[in-house]
């Protein structure tokens, strides 16, 4: 038997404040999706430039604030961007979601690894 779910009911309730991280990280990744659009029509962009990282970093538990840490989130970051479209809300929030699961990973990871 295929059952047949209502698209506009969630099949899970996600905690609230993994819906407040989800909400900056789509504010995160809408901004450097335009920034992106910028600078691919030869415009300088930096203007569009919002750093939400450490607020997420901290809503999340991720401690590790190195450099080397930050430069591999803006490539995730960025790699997240390219399937995002800005005139269609929904795959905006299906990478919120999926780049929020993404940086749990490596948070669990890194907690693995001490």
């Amino acid at each position: 038997m295929k059952i047949k779910y209502p698209k506009s009911s969630p099949l899970v309730k996600i905690p609230e404040e993994a819906e407040f991280a989800i909400f900056i990280i789509r504010q995160e990744l809408k901004s450097q999706k335009l920034t992106n659009s910028f600078d691919e029509m030869g415009f300088d962009g930096s203007i569009c430039i919002s750093d939400f990282s450490e607020l997420i970093f901290s809503m999340i538990g991720l401690n590790d604030r190195s450099d080397e840490f930050y430069e591999w989130y803006v490539g995730q970051l960025n790699s997240f961007c390219k399937e995002v479209d800005l005139s269609d809300g929904t795959t905006l929030s299906k990478q919120a979601f999926d780049f929020y699961v993404h940086l749990l990973v490596e948070k669990r990871r890194k907690d693995v690894r001490k």
